[in-house]
């Protein structure tokens, strides 16, 4: 078994971030409609301001816990990515659904290693970004819904 810090953590979810990123540019050729596009390209800016927001946040945690080690295996983020089905046109529907499937991921992953946490301070950092990524979840579940029926 392998350790990680507890930076290696959150720069683990900023690149899932940039790849949710990338997945999501990726869809826009795939799209049947403007609104599609539209909704995907807030989702590429969304996940590029979640990515910027889990930089400062690991700038303002202390080293100290910065440096925790776990005791475990970090996966990298491309198996998510490859096996979720991707049809050859996209809808709105579609697009939130998926958007859903990485929050998810995302969410199940800091609270996995908020659970293998040793330290108290280190599992409140990780329940804290997994508070923010269900409020993220939240807040784009109801810009998407506006985009997809408007």
């Amino acid at each position: 078994m392998s350790f990680n810090q507890t930076r290696d953590l959150l720069d683990h979810a900023r690149e899932f971030h940039r790849r949710l990123g990338r997945f999501y540019a990726g869809l826009m050729d795939l799209a049947q409609s403007a609104r599609t596009r539209e909704l995907l390209a807030h989702l590429v800016e969304h996940e590029a301001v979640l990515d910027r927001r889990l930089g400062e946040y690991e700038e303002a945690v202390s080293d100290n816990i910065l440096d925790t080690f776990f005791k475990y295996m970090l996966d990298g983020n491309e198996a998510h990515f490859r096996d979720y089905p991707v049809p050859d046109e996209v809808d709105a529907a579609y697009v939130i659904e998926a958007a859903r499937h990485f929050d998810g991921v995302l969410g199940r992953f800091y609270s996995e290693m908020a659970k293998k946490a040793l330290s108290d301070h280190v599992r409140e950092v990780l329940l804290n970004l997994m508070e923010m990524e269900l409020r993220e979840q939240m807040s784009l579940s109801k810009q998407a819904l506006e985009l997809a029926v408007d």
